[in-house]
């Protein structure tokens, strides 16, 4: 059997800042933060960036899971160097989080997604790229899709919707789904698939920001807000000499 989870959002897996656009200007249109569909920002396609989130959604722990968290104090957990990642909920509740980011930190986040995931005792059929991109496409377009950047509207939504890479999770023993190898062989997903709108966000400026996001397409319904911190470079080295 597969698994067909409607999950949402979550931000942060680092490969190489140096190739990430400088922050821009708080004053600059929203949209003009967000890095094209067709894009490699940070040196991945949003194709790769899709997978990469679910790894790190999938295989964070639950104890520790950021997208279980209600208030943000797991936000860090699993971040590493110059783009994290954010999420939503499992269950479509709405949720708010404060987190503190470091400076020049990019972001990748879903606004809504689908994942499917073959277990390694699924019959043949069933683990074919074919019958994992069937299960996440559902052939709607989204019925709401609404980012806020500070207040502001981030516009063309509907263009960054992508279909991931196949790609593999490896689940730890404290998972979010709760099943053990009795269930999940090996606790690997293999091969595994998603599709949905996504988001890779240029740094912030300094200083606090809100970004919001509702979305609702075909089972999947968000309702996320993340109240940012982010650090001045400045300060922070004041701090540590």
């Amino acid at each position: 059997m597969t698994f067909r989870p409607s999950i949402m959002p979550v931000l942060g897996i680092f490969l190489g800042a140096g190739l990430l656009a400088p922050a821009v200007a708080n004053e600059a249109r929203p949209e003009a933060r967000v890095a094209q569909i067709r894009s490699h920002p940070g040196g991945l396609g949003y194709d790769e960036w899709v997978a990469r989130w679910w790894q790190w959604a999938l295989e964070t722990p639950a104890g520790v899971n950021p997208i279980l968290d209600p208030t943000g104090e797991d936000c860090e957990e699993g971040q590493v160097g110059g783009i994290w990642l954010l999420g939503g909920t499992f269950d479509g509740s709405a949720v708010t989080r404060a987190c503190t980011l470091p400076p020049d930190t990019a972001l990748f986040f879903p606004l809504a997604n689908l994942f499917s995931g073959a277990f390694l005792n699924d019959p043949p059929e069933q683990r074919t790229e074919e019958f994992l991109r069937s299960q996440v496409d559902c052939g709607e377009p989204a019925e709401l899709l609404r980012l806020r950047i500070d207040g502001t509207s981030v516009l063309d939504l509907d263009q960054l919707f992508v279909q991931s890479v196949l790609f593999d999770v490896g689940l730890p023993e404290d998972n979010v789904f709760g099943v053990d190898e009795a269930t999940v062989p090996e606790l690997l997903l293999s091969p595994s698939a998603s599709a949905g709108y996504h988001v890779f966000l240029f740094p912030l400026a300094p200083g606090h920001h809100v970004v919001r996001w509702e979305a609702s397409w075909c089972d999947v319904s968000q309702d996320v807000t993340y109240r940012l911190k982010v650090l001045d470079d400045r300060k922070r080295r004041k701090l540590t000499t």
